[in-house]
């Protein structure tokens, strides 16, 4: 987790992405997954992901489909950047802190601006990733 916490401080958070599916049967609408979130930090794509309640990762080269889809279900993703730091600017890591221990949450600490906030992602849903602010 180091090397990606480094590479937030050290550059920039381009996006913030879920993945999900649009079901196609019903009006098109996205149903988030979020037992997975994909930062991606100048043009890399890291993919945090929940195992046994510890927050791990992988550096990927493309999200793909990682669970299965009904015939009539399409992949899709969503960007939740503005829901996560609050804005649509970009901004810049400060400090990032989590211990790998079971349902920890990890803490980022981030600037918008002249403004100092914090971002919490906890693993400790049944639906994955919560988080607030």
């Amino acid at each position: 987790m180091e090397q990606l916490f480094n590479r937030m401080i050290q550059g920039t958070i381009s996006d913030v992405m879920v993945s999900g599916y649009i079901d196609a049967e019903t009006l098109p609408v996205f149903h988030p997954m979020y037992e997975r979130i994909y930062f991606i930090v100048n043009k890399n794509i890291f993919e945090l992901y929940i195992d046994d309640g510890i927050i791990r990762h992988n550096q990927l080269k493309n999200i793909n489909e990682w669970f299965d889809l009904d015939e009539d279900d399409q992949f899709s993703l969503m960007s939740i950047y503005s829901q996560l730091f609050k804005t649509e600017q970009e901004i810049k890591v400060t400090q990032i802190d989590y211990k790998a221990i079971p349902f920890s949450t990890i803490e980022i600490n981030y600037k918008d601006g002249e403004n100092e906030r914090q971002l919490f992602l906890d693993p400790n849903n049944f639906f994955g990733f919560t988080y607030y602010n």
